[in-house]
C-alpha cells in the first residue's frame, strides 16, 4: 500500500532529486515484472549552479513537471528518495522485549542519545529486523488536513532466536521532508512514499543477492559509499566527491573555461590511457577522484568489520553506478588497487524493455539506478 492508503496504482513513477540533476523513470507492472514506460532527464541551468535543486522547491517541482510533461509520463503515483547526506541511519542490538510498543519505547530512548536533531524535529522509520513480518512503527508527521506521511518501510531479515532484538532505524529532519512535499504539490504529482536513496540503490543494483556488497554512487558533486549485507545498508557515507573534482582539476591544471573542461572530461573515455603509469590504465587526471574514494573505501570497510551485527565482515565486491561512474577505467583502477571484482552495476537488469532502445539505456543506467529502484518499490 502506498504511503497515502489510496488504491495501488497500475504504473509508477520513481523520480531521483539530486543536487543539480532530475531523473524520472516510469514502469507498469505485468506479471510481476516491471516494463518500462518512459523515462526522462534535467539538469540544473548553469545560471543557478550556485544553488542545489534542495533549496529552490518551486523552481525544481516546475522543473520536475516539465521533465514529466516532456517524457510522457502518465502516472502520478510517485517515489522519491531523500539523500544520503540528508539521511539519519542506525541499526541498534537491543534487549529483547516481546511487547513491541516497549520494544518502539526501547529504541525511541536509545535513538534520542545519537540523533542529530531532537526527536520531535524528525521523522523516524523503525524496522525490527529480526521479526518475521514488517512491523509498521514509524514516527509519523501529522499535519492537519491532510494524511499521515512517514519514511518508507526497510528489508527485513528472517527471525533471529535470541535475547537480543535488531532495529533499523532510518530518518530525516522535518524541515527538509517539507522540502519534497513543497516539490511534489508544484509539481501536481501524489507523493506515494518517501523512501531513501540506499534502499532504492539495493533495489535495482542488488536484489536478493545476500553477500557483502559495496556499492558506490558517483555523482556530480557528492559520492555515496553504502556496504550492504543481506540488503541492508550496515554503512552509509556521503562524500563531496565527485565529476565536478575532474572538471575543477581540468580547469585547473589546463587553464580552461568551465565548459570546455565539460566536455574534455566527458571526451576522457575516447582517448588512449595507455602509458599513465598507474593501475589499471587510469587517465592521470582521475587521481584527483579516485586517490581520496580509495582512502573513503577502506575506511568503510574496516567500519563494518568492526560491527558486532555484522556477520559476513569481509566485502566480497563492489557495484558502480551514478552519472559519473562512466569516467573511463575507473572499475579496472579499484580492482586493481583493491584486489577485488568491482564492475559497473546494470539497474536494467530485471526490466523489460525494447531491444532498439538497449544501447540508449545502457549509456544512461549509471544516473538512472536511484530513479529506477524508486519506480521498482511498489512492485516488489
Amino acid at each position: 500500500m502506498g504511503l497515502f492508503g489510496k488504491k495501488k496504482p497500475n504504473s509508477f513513477l520513481g523520480v531521483d532529486i539530486g543536487a543539480s540533476s532530475i531523473k524520472v523513470v516510469e514502469f507498469e507492472a505485468k506479471k510481476g515484472r516491471p516494463v518500462l514506460l518512459t523515462y526522462g532527464y534535467a539538469e540544473l541551468p548553469n545560471a543557478q549552479a550556485g544553488e542545489t535543486l534542495f533549496d529552490l522547491p518551486k523552481e525544481t517541482g516546475e522543473l520536475l513537471a516539465r521533465v514529466c510533461r516532456e517524457a510522457g509520463t502518465k502516472s502520478t503515483a510517485t517515489m522519491v528518495a531523500l539523500p544520503t547526506s540528508h539521511v539519519f541511519t542506525s541499526i541498534l542490538s537491543l534487549t529483547n522485549v516481546k511487547d513491541k510498543r516497549q520494544r518502539q519505547a526501547v529504541v525511541d530512548a536509545e535513538i534520542a542519545k545519537l540523533a542529530p536533531l531532537p526527536l520531535s524535529e524528525m521523522i523516524l522509520q523503525t524496522t525490527f529486523l529480526d521479526d518475521e513480518k514488517k512491523t509498521d512503527t514509524g514516527k509519523k508527521k501529522e499535519k492537519k488536513g491532510k494524511k499521515d506521511e512517514t519514511l518508507a518501510e526497510t528489508p527485513e531479515e528472517p527471525k533471529a532466536k535470541s535475547k537480543q532484538f535488531r532495529a533499523l532505524v532510518t530518518g530525516s529532519a522535518k524541515t527538509f521532508i517539507q522540502k519534497y512535499i513543497e516539490i511534489f504539490k508544484t509539481a501536481k504529482l501524489n507523493l506515494q512514499a518517501i523512501d531513501t536513496e540506499s534502499l532504492a540503490l539495493i533495489r535495482s543494483l542488488v536484489g536478493k543477492d545476500k553477500g557483502a556488497i559495496m556499492i558506490i554512487d558517483i555523482g556530480s558533486k557528492r559520492t555515496t559509499l553504502m556496504v550492504v549485507e543481506a540488503g541492508i545498508p550496515f554503512v552509509s557515507r556521503s562524500i563531496n566527491l565527485g565529476g565536478d573534482t575532474v572538471t575543477r582539476a581540468l580547469m585547473q591544471q589546463m587553464d580552461l573555461p568551465e565548459e570546455d573542461a565539460e566536455r574534455m572530461k566527458r571526451d576522457l573515455g575516447t582517448v588512449s590511457a595507455g602509458g599513465s603509469g598507474l593501475a589499471g590504465d587510469l587517465p592521470k587526471v582521475l587521481e584527483v577522484l579516485m586517490l581520496p574514494l580509495v582512502n573513503e573505501i577502506n575506511f568503510a570497510f574496516q567500519l563494518y568489520a568492526s560491527m558486532e551485527l555484522a556477520q559476513i565482515k569481509k566485502v566480497e565486491k563492489i557495484v558502480l553506478t551514478g552519472g559519473s561512474s562512466h569516467l573511463p577505467r575507473i572499475p579496472e583502477y579499484l580492482a586493481t588497487v583493491l584486489n577485488m571484482n568491482v564492475y559497473r552495476g546494470d539497474p536494467w537488469a530485471r526490466v523489460l524493455f525494447p531491444q532498439d532502445l538497449a544501447s540508449v539505456l545502457e549509456e544512461i543506467g549509471p544516473r538512472m539506478s536511484v530513479a529506477i529502484g524508486l519506480a521498482m518499490r511498489e512492485m516488489d
